[in-house]
């Protein structure tokens, strides 16, 4: 069996008699069967894959799929329901596994009444697999991160005063686009001067200048994986400057949260590691966001690293460590590395120098 074929065969040992999985969101479709177009659903039973997609998709289907089963083309006169109604009724299938937050209300009200005999059971099966990764997807992020950390490279011997955030951040997506990447992960993040203390802050229009402090956070998309990155730049010396005391503040948070992480622990006290450094510093109220969170075939997912995860960690895991410390008006700091559980503890998969 390939890697696709096994990850099938572990969903359908989870599913009951009379069940079927109901497979909706794209990264879960490509991830049990390789597929990397954007509108496609599957349905699995205990013997069958039920690929359907519309005609827009059928050809790359059979290009890249990489298990086997039965296309079903959905079309105006063969909706996605009748689909579902047919398949459903064929197999005598009594409960739909799903999971919630994937699917649209609309189509939920849709599916209850075009087979209003069925169950509905809410199941993350596919997301709870998803947050174990083999040692092939953390190759490949792996790989995403070094391409991701050539940009900031770049873009530390590049970035000018007087240059837009917008500019500086185009010339780094181009330039990571001819280092391979398929398309940015996220909306690059360039924040300069006060804007820095906005921790989404995407580029805007305003100049860079000097004796600011920049905030770069970025990530890119391929083969199927994302990458994500968070370092700051600062133009002039700075040292006994309080960007200086804050850097070295959140630095120590990073270590701090990276020291915890081992197998078996919950992920709330990965955060409390970080946010206690912080909080004693002075500046817990100024760490406005949790700590992490997973990184795979989509830029947010599980495992998430903040006060109230239930999760625990296991090996394999591979998620972000970002603290950060913003002051409304003057700035902010946040440092991101990638990290990979093993059984001995973390493996950092960033590698650059937080230097600023």
């Amino acid at each position: 069996m390939n890697r696709f074929e096994l990850r099938l065969e572990n969903v359908r040992k989870q599913l009951k008699a009379n069940e079927a999985l109901f497979v909706i969101l794209p990264e879960d479709v490509g991830y049990l069967t390789g597929f990397t177009g954007d509108s496609a659903f599957c349905l699995i039973t205990g013997a069958e894959l039920y690929f359907i997609t519309d005609g827009r998709f059928t050809q790359q289907y059979r290009e890249e799929t990489q298990v086997n089963g039965y296309l079903m083309e959905i079309s105006p006169g063969n909706s996605l329901t009748k689909v579902l109604a047919e398949l459903i009724s064929g197999h005598t299938i009594q409960t739909l596994l799903l999971n919630p937050d994937d699917i649209k209300v609309s189509m939920m009200r849709k599916i209850e009444g075009d087979i209003p005999e069925i169950r509905f059971k809410y199941c993350e099966v596919v997301r709870e697999m998803r947050m174990i990764k083999d040692e092939v997807e953390i190759e490949t992020i792996r790989r995403n991160i070094h391409i991701t950390e050539l940009g900031y490279h770049y873009i530390l011997r590049n970035v000018e005063e007087g240059k837009t955030e917008i500019e500086t951040a185009a010339m780094l997506e181009h330039y990571l686009r001819i280092q391979g990447a398929e398309k940015m992960s996220f909306d690059t993040i360039c924040a300069s001067g006060p804007r820095s203390a906005l921790p989404h802050g995407r580029a805007s229009m305003k100049k860079i200048e000097k004796n600011e402090i920049v905030l770069f956070d970025f990530g890119i998309l391929k083969d199927g994986y994302c990458s994500d990155f968070t370092r700051c730049l600062y133009f002039a010396k700075i040292l006994g400057s309080e960007f200086d005391k804050i850097h070295r503040i959140v630095l120590e948070a990073l270590k701090a949260a990276q020291r915890a992480i081992r197998p078996g622990i919950p992920a709330k006290l990965v955060h409390m590691a970080a946010f206690d450094v912080i909080d004693r510093a002075g500046y817990g109220a100024f760490f406005t966001h949790s700590t992490g969170h997973g990184v795979g075939m989509e830029i947010h997912e599980a495992p998430r690293i903040t006060t109230n995860s239930e999760t625990v960690l296991s090996e394999g895991m591979v998620f972000t460590v970002e603290p950060g410390i913003y002051l409304p008006g003057k700035g902010g700091v946040r440092l991101e590395d990638v990290i990979a559980v093993r059984k001995d503890g973390a493996e950092v998969l960033t590698h650059t120098s937080y230097d600023l």
